[in-house]
């Protein structure tokens, strides 16, 4: 998970944001969060049916409706993006809380069509122009802005070209528009204010609506306007950059003052100073927490992390914020599967640095590459496993020896009751390792996955 964009981040913050995500919950971990969120989306309608006022036509009630339902998912969506620690925690991990806030939008999105086609189904004689206005521009600026959020994902040639070039932004940019759906939620909480024939005869609701708008403002100004001053920044100094082969850099990072800590298999937002301007990114930690130098091991997979591979050197300032992530095999049980993909193996490495003599779990530890100079750090990997013959490894180089299979992985994995599965790695491999395990008979509640390309 070296390089992945996450949805949002604080506004001037040198690091805080989502690219890490879906998966299977772990132990029960990130249900708390997902109840609530569920418990919240469902309530509210109800609400609105249990509360609905006399003389109030049903195509035009249903469609105000919607459009409550949508500011409530989207002021929902700005309250996971946050990123405050209780959130990550109740949803089992920032990566899940990504995930989860992208639902959240898209769904507040496609409430918005029934809501635009049934509120015109009956007269209203205190509409206002403003009103309208105001919805108008609220409805282009949400639909153009989640477009753009789920663009990356349609990359297909038969898109129109405005779609291919949302999806080819440079991230700096996706990022700073995106910063502007909470203003357009705001809007849209003003125009159903001014316009909603419900809550004009609902004291209950137009309460209910208000707070639920006040929540997503809030969540949005704390996010832009205070985070910064919230989130402990850390300052670093690039120690040591090296390339272990064409497309992966290492680099280590000494602190200036005060050490970060962290957890293995975390990750950190990283900024770095000199021309690149202090552009925010998050990269998964590499390193044990025992060291005293913090490593990150980056793949050139877009264009700023093609220019650092090209570009970085030793003595270049940072700062990390962090850290985050709840990717963590001691939530698993006794016998497990790992399964890195690529550049995925980055919060394995942080794994596997931090095995001691106390390290009591059976593990497999299956690692795909395309080619044998894509393996980094298998020799460091194999050492350690020498030490701790509880950690298997298996290099899997899809050039010479074939593609990585769910099949394949359960096959040579030591015979073990009840393995628990941790993966990390492109997210349509772990997309079908994940449907595949379960179809062979894996729990879902045992198969936890990092995605980190959620942008």
């Amino acid at each position: 998970m070296s390089t992945r964009d996450l949805t949002h981040e604080p506004a001037g913050s040198p690091g805080v944001q989502p690219r890490p995500a879906d998966g299977s919950s772990v132990a029960g971990s990130g249900r708390a969060g997902i109840a609530a969120l569920v418990v919240v989306a469902v309530a509210y309608p109800v609400l609105w049916v249990l509360a609905r006022p006399g003389g109030q036509p049903l195509g035009r009630f249903l469609g105000e409706l919607c459009g409550a339902e949508a500011v409530l998912l989207f002021s929902c969506s700005l309250v996971l993006a946050t990123l405050l620690a209780p959130i990550e925690r109740a949803f089992g991990g920032l990566d899940r809380v990504a995930v989860w806030h992208r639902r959240a939008a898209v769904v507040g999105v496609l409430l918005l069509i029934p809501h635009v086609a049934l509120v015109s189904s009956a007269p209203d004689r205190y509409a206002t122009s403003l009103g309208h206005a105001l919805g108008d521009v609220a409805l282009i600026g949400l639909l153009v802005l989640t477009l753009w959020a789920i663009a990356p994902s349609l990359r297909a040639a038969r898109w129109p070209g405005p779609i291919q070039r949302m999806a080819r932004a440079a991230y700096e940019r996706w990022l700073t528009g995106h910063r502007l759906t909470g203003l357009f939620v705001i809007v849209a909480v003003v125009h159903g204010a001014i316009v909603d024939p419900v809550l004009r005869h609902s004291v209950l609701l137009r309460v209910a609506f208000l707070i639920v708008g006040a929540a997503g403002a809030v969540a949005y100004l704390y996010r832009e306007l205070l985070a910064r001053y919230v989130v402990p920044i850390y300052d670093y100094t690039v120690a040591d950059v090296r390339r272990p082969n064409k497309t992966t850099l290492d680099v280590t990072l000494t602190p200036v003052r005060k050490q970060l800590t962290f957890s293995p298999g975390q990750f950190v937002f990283l900024a770095l100073g000199g021309s690149g301007g202090w552009q925010r990114h998050p990269f998964s930690v590499s390193s044990s927490p025992s060291a005293r130098r913090l490593e990150l091991t980056i793949k050139a997979a877009g264009d700023y992390t093609r220019d650092l591979y090209g570009q970085l050197r030793p003595g270049v300032p940072a700062k990390l914020a962090g850290p985050f992530g709840g990717f963590d095999y001691r939530q698993g049980g006794q016998n497990q599967i790992w399964v890195a993909g690529g550049i995925g193996v980055t919060p394995f490495l942080s794994w596997i640095r931090s095995i001691d003599g106390s390290f009591d779990r059976q593990v497999d530890f299956f690692y795909s590459v395309a080619h044998a100079e894509d393996a980094v750090d298998l020799d460091e990997i194999r050492a350690i496993a020498e030490r701790h013959p509880s950690l298997r490894v298996h290099p899997v180089i899809t050039a010479s020896g074939g593609r990585l299979t769910p099949e394949a992985v359960m096959h040579e994995a030591a015979p073990a009751p009840s393995p628990w599965f941790y993966m990390c790695g492109p997210p349509a491999m772990m997309k079908a390792f994940s449907a595949s395990f379960r179809k062979l008979g894996v729990p879902a509640s045992r198969i936890r996955w990092e995605q980190f390309d959620v942008r």
